[in-house]
């Protein structure tokens, strides 16, 4: 089995069309961009999705704010028996286009990336963090909850006391702590600025310190994991025995699913190597991709899991670790080798570097 935690969640990113033009943003999204996704096909998605088994959507982009067909595929959830959330820059959290979503989602997190002037510095935008905190006084007349997203980087965890300090004040439900990826604009930009071995460790210290001091205030998550959890929790890894083919519904297998802007259906994390890649939702449904997931690629990424987990134990990698950061690093660089079926059913497979 793959990765199976509490919540099966499928994340679409319907364009990389936005309202600024981040220094860390993952998909390379800007003003300049016009990538987009026919809701058409994100609603048949959705629905095959919700068959499947996945029980939350979220929306990220680019900006989700500037798609127009949002309201109607945030309803089209709902009538699916869907939770929906949003991940906006909040700066566009107003007037017509807020009035246009107001009771269609769950969840909303908005990014902040420190102190305003850091913040303006990562949004490219002077305006950036003046844009987003106008707009919490209009949240909350509405009693709309929201939380904040803090990408963690090499240089900014002493502004994480700020940052949790404005979350209380700011009225926040919750913080999401997040290592920069060295991705989209990040590759070009951030290089030499994800956060080290040492500064994820004094990350995850310093989380648990909050987690203790607000307990009850505001929840606190950190993306990471530590090596230990690998051993104790293999199934949710793909590190644990698996049938071939894999059996159960695609939620079951996979828990995090991805549809990126041009319709491609990937596996954990925007941007993972199109070899793993379910298929395209402008040449196949998801319905019909999930039966290549059982027979093909989920066994292809189970033995991927294995190969990198085998490799930190070659490198006494013991520390704290984005799992799926890692497992889309060491895809890139890796092929899969071919194993008996029955060795991977032992959860024996390995994979070569490359």
């Amino acid at each position: 089995m793959g990765p199976t935690g509490k919540t099966r969640i499928v994340q679409i990113h319907p364009t990389r069309k936005c309202n600024l033009s981040c220094r860390h943003c993952y998909s390379s999204s800007s003003p300049k961009e016009t990538e987009i996704i026919e809701p058409a096909l994100l609603k048949q998605a959705m629905t095959d999705l919700a068959h499947e088994g996945y029980e939350w959507t979220t929306f990220s982009g680019g900006e989700p704010l500037v798609y127009e067909a949002l309201p109607e595929l945030l309803d089209h959830g709902r009538k699916n028996h869907m939770r929906t959330s949003l991940v906006s820059n909040g700066m566009l959290l107003n007037g017509s286009r807020l009035q246009a979503i107001e009771g269609k989602f769950d969840a909303l997190v908005m990014s902040l990336d420190g102190k305003p002037a850091s913040h303006n510095r990562m949004r490219n935008s002077a305006r950036a963090f003046q844009g987003m905190a106008r707009n919490l006084s209009g949240l909350h007349q509405r009693g709309i909850s929201f939380g904040f997203l803090f990408t963690l980087t090499q240089n900014n965890l002493d502004e994480l006391p700020w940052v949790v300090n404005f979350c209380l004040e700011a009225g926040a439900r919750g913080l999401l702590i997040h290592p920069l990826e060295n991705t989209g604009n990040a590759a070009a930009q951030l290089t030499g600025k994800s956060p080290d071995a040492l500064e994820t460790a004094h990350a995850w210290a310093l989380v648990e310190h909050y987690k203790r001091t607000v307990a009850g205030r505001l929840n606190i998550h950190l993306d990471l994991v530590h090596r230990q959890a690998l051993e104790l929790y293999p199934d949710q890894f793909f590190l644990g025995p698996s049938d071939i083919p894999l059996k159960g519904r695609l939620a079951d297998l996979l828990s995090v699913l991805v549809i990126e802007p041009d319709g491609e259906v990937v596996p954990l994390q925007y941007g993972f190597p199109r070899r793993y890649s379910l298929g395209n939702l402008r040449e196949c449904r998801i319905r019909d991709m999930a039966e290549g997931w059982r027979q093909r690629t989920g066994p292809e990424v189970h033995r991927l899991s294995i190969g990198l987990h085998e490799s930190l134990e070659a490198d006494n990698d013991t520390g704290f670790i984005n799992w799926y950061e890692r497992l889309n690093q060491y895809a890139r660089r890796s092929h899969t080798v071919t194993i008996p079926i029955e060795g991977l059913s032992q959860g024996s497979a390995v994979a070569g570097a490359a």
